[in-house]
């Protein structure tokens, strides 16, 4: 609360020192002098901001600098963007792989097909096998 205080104060202070008159008076000695404090004989000078123009090829360049910014803005979030994909994909994937090694997790037995069709059981060994492939592509991967 004391911060917004001092805040608002000098805010208050600055906005009375810019809008503060210039004076101008002339010393015995012919010295010129300016202050902010209106003396005896001391004239008011009225202060004008300065406005420079600037040329074209300056207005050239800020122009490019900003299409420039704008460029780099555009590739940020392409780059943003392109992250978010590679991101949710990664996510898929770590789910799908998940859910496979669910699988395993519920089945007692495993069949596949052979060459000619037939149902065959799938080996014990070869089963933990996977089941350890699976493991490490989640380590790795997830």
């Amino acid at each position: 609360m004391i911060y917004l205080k001092l805040l608002i104060a000098a805010l208050v202070f600055c906005s009375f020192q810019a809008h503060a008159q210039i004076y101008r008076w002339v010393d015995a000695d012919g010295q010129v002098h300016f202050e902010q404090r209106p003396r005896p004989g001391a004239d008011e000078v009225e202060v004008r901001p300065q406005v420079i123009e600037r040329d074209e090829r300056v207005r050239q360049g800020e122009a490019s600098m900003e299409r420039l910014a704008e460029i780099r803005a555009q590739e940020r979030q392409q780059q943003q963007d392109l992250q978010a994909q590679r991101q949710q994909q990664r996510l898929r994937r770590c789910q799908d792989l998940r859910e496979r090694l669910a699988k395993f997790e519920l089945r007692a037995y495993w069949y596949e097909e052979d060459a000619d069709g037939n149902r065959v059981e799938v080996s014990r060994a070869r089963l933990e096998e996977a089941e350890a492939s699976l493991r490490q592509q989640i380590a790795e991967q997830c």
